[in-house]
């Protein structure tokens, strides 16, 4: 298993914005240079509601931060293949910040808290330890 980013895009309220970035997730799709999922997934940042999205770091690499989707974001959410281990928060300024081991919760947990992913596929709700 790899690891995996979680990330928002630039300029998600823009309906442009949005069908250009899923047009390229889907072109990469289909001429397999995208190598694993792509999973859409509901997130809270810092208090904000935000569309965001899961997929192998190496396909984010390769994929997604060449073009300047995410530029403009304060980080990208880095979650190991080992659930156990801490995921971390990878700054755009360059720092990184350690913030715990992924944990499921309920929806009521959730929205008492100021950050956590909703993975639309499984209908889940997950958080940090810290």
């Amino acid at each position: 298993m790899l690891n995996k980013i979680i990330f928002a895009i630039d300029n998600d309220t823009d309906v442009h914005t949005v069908a250009k970035f899923l047009r390229h997730i889907d072109t990469a799709r289909a001429m397999e240079t995208m190598k694993g999922a792509f999973i859409p997934c509901i997130g809270c940042y810092d208090g904000e509601l935000e569309s965001s999205y899961m997929m192998d770091e190496r396909d984010y690499r390769r994929i997604v931060e060449p073009l300047s989707f995410t530029a403009d974001q304060d980080c990208i959410m880095h979650v190991p293949a080992d659930t156990r281990q801490w995921c971390t928060l990878e700054y755009a300024t360059g720092g990184t910040e350690s913030i715990g081991a992924m944990r499921q919760i309920t929806a009521l947990e959730a929205m008492g808290l100021r950050a956590w992913t909703y993975v639309l596929e499984t209908g889940m709700y997950w958080t940090t330890d810290v």
